[in-house]
């Protein structure tokens, strides 16, 4: 028999969207499958369509759990799963019927811990596909200097990965919230890995929902958050010894982050400051300049938004 593959989707005032998430991995290609749906707390009726679904179908499990944040979930969900290999999902994504089937084989014939595919993002009725801009096997060292790439994407709902490289450690303690967290988690995983594997083939449909986006938005702009989690970044890093090899990366990142994310700007705290004035690196032009816009944040923030309003032109 074929193992069982279990594929986990936290879940917080999701109610609108939970159906389509859940049922999209029932409705997999590969037939061995256990879902397992964590309420973190909701306030709406997401427990109720959650219940509805398990009664509906044995393969579906439930549990509820206070208000944590998504990682708590994860960690939850991942205490539940039975399956010899997992799959993330966000509740208001939905995987494609075959892409645990394909991830699987890609894994069985590359011999390969963590297997991505390609996604889908739908935003209203247009959708385009995004595809990784690497594509093959890596190994772990490459893999973690690939997330540090701006144009890596590596999301939820996108690969499929052996259920014993993980455990409690790659999880926030404390309740800890911050952004980016998904990205922490990978590179922490990156430890644990011999063999990734990237294809450009579509996994999942990414769900653009402006109302989802609210918290997420508040996160990105919170400079604590940003402080705290580049402090789990350069301490795994360090732990590592990578933190020469991956200090240019790593400053790029920041200056990413504070650029694109964070306005107002405190520029006196310690760490932005050095990353603003940080003239040890022969940086790209990119980062040259989005380092010489962060002395005067106001004039960045304008021109960020300016960037973003003509991107949106242009896709329209």
């Amino acid at each position: 028999m074929s193992p069982l593959i279990s594929i986990l989707i936290p879940a917080y005032n999701a109610a609108t969207y939970l159906s389509r998430s859940v049922e999209s991995a029932l409705a997999q290609t590969y037939g061995n499958v256990e879902v397992v749906v964590v309420d973190d707390g909701s306030t709406d009726e997401t427990l109720t369509v959650a219940n509805r679904l398990a009664s509906q179908d044995g393969r579906v499990r439930v549990l509820h759990q206070d208000n944590k944040g998504p990682a708590e979930a994860r960690r939850t969900a991942l205490h539940e799963a039975a399956g010899d290999y997992i799959a993330y999902l966000d509740a208001d994504d939905e995987l494609l019927p075959g892409t645990i089937a394909f991830l699987y084989d890609k894994i069985v014939e590359h011999q390969l811990d963590l297997a991505f595919g390609s996604m889908i993002k739908v935003a209203g009725e247009k959708s385009f596909e995004i595809q990784h801009v690497v594509e093959g096997v890596l190994d772990g060292d490459e893999f973690l200097r690939f997330l540090f790439d701006r144009r890596c994407m590596c999301a939820q709902g996108e690969y499929l990965c052996r259920r014993e490289i993980w455990d409690d450690s790659l999880f926030p303690s404390n309740g800890e919230v911050f952004p980016n967290e998904d990205v922490l988690m990978y590179i922490m995983l990156s430890a644990r890995v011999n063999k990734v594997g990237f294809f450009n083939t579509p996994a999942m449909k990414y769900h653009y929902v402006p109302t989802s986006l609210t918290s997420t938005s508040r996160l990105l702009g919170n400079l604590d958050g940003w402080e705290t989690f580049f402090g789990h970044v350069e301490d795994n890093l360090r732990a590592r010894g990578k933190m020469d090899s991956l200090a240019k990366e790593l400053l790029c990142m920041k200056l990413d982050r504070l650029a694109f994310f964070v306005y107002p700007l405190d520029s006196s705290r310690p760490w932005v400051k050095e990353a603003i004035h940080d003239n040890s690196h022969q940086l790209s032009c990119r980062y040259k300049i989005l380092q010489s816009l962060l002395h005067y944040p106001a004039m960045c923030h304008w021109c960020v938004q300016a960037v973003r309003r003509l991107k949106r032109l242009f896709k329209h």
